[in-house]
């Protein structure tokens, strides 16, 4: 769902003025390599970078994904055409993953009762009806985190962001290179020191594409859209400061 149907590709010379507009299946594959190989890296960072991605939420599925012509190592086309949305939907089911009662349950979350408690948007409330019926224990894993209402102030939910609270330390907690092997025998010297001097991805660009940076990016961060408008500076720390909505 972060990913749109185009991508619009600037020239890196000059300020606006994109280059070309490249529907999103002609950079994916054998096909894709020929495009993109054409665009050029540097290219391809600086036009993503203006770009904002799909906000994580109901009908907001690509739609090229959902008629997806799948290929073989060689390149070959596969006659049939995959609609990947339905068939996350196949995979969950198959493989057993919670529906979206259950996992909260697992989360220690709250469970809905009811639609209402999922979502506000009434088009969305019946919809779901009409797939679901009134039973919310049929509620597919997937389809509830896309339908459940925002954090205020962010772009996830409230079981999301419990999933990323969680893992988030765990991945550090868990991984050899974060604890036993944190160690310039594992990293090298010069790796190490990236490492820990390393604070965000507008550093890690900064230290291989230096002008992308410079030229280019005027946000305080590299994952916001890189034309926006830089935050205030604050000199409080992030977790002593108070929600301002």
């Amino acid at each position: 769902m972060l990913l749109q149907d185009q991508a619009n590709f600037h020239h890196c010379l000059r300020s606006k003025p994109y280059m070309t507009l490249v529907p999103m299946p002609e950079s994916i594959g054998h096909k894709g390599e020929n495009t993109l190989s054409q665009i050029g890296f540097t290219r391809q960072l600086v036009s993503m970078g203006h770009q904002a991605c799909g906000a994580l939420e109901l009908w907001n599925y690509p739609s090229w994904l959902r008629d997806l012509v799948a290929q073989d190592v060689d390149g070959k086309d596969r006659p049939d055409h995959v609609d990947l949305a339905a068939l996350e939907i196949y995979r969950d089911r198959e493989r057993k993953v919670a529906r979206y009662n259950q996992f909260r349950r697992a989360l220690l979350l709250i469970p809905i009762s009811k639609w209402e408690d999922l979502t506000e948007d009434k088009n969305a409330i019946e919809v779901l009806k009409d797939v679901y019926g009134d039973d919310v224990e049929e509620l597919d894993l997937m389809v509830g985190l896309m339908a459940e209402k925002k954090i205020k102030g962010f772009a996830i939910s409230e079981t999301a962001f419990i999933v990323f609270l969680l893992m988030a330390t765990r991945r550090l907690e868990a991984d050899r290179f974060f604890t036993s092997d944190f160690n310039e025998e594992t990293y090298t010297k010069k790796g190490f020191e990236w490492v820990n001097t390393t604070e965000s991805l507008k550093d890690v660009l900064d230290r291989h594409y230096p002008e992308i940076p410079k030229k280019w990016i005027n946000s305080t961060s590299a994952f916001s859209v890189w034309d926006s408008p830089p935050n205030a500076p604050n000199p409080i720390p992030l977790y002593l400061r108070f929600p301002t909505s």
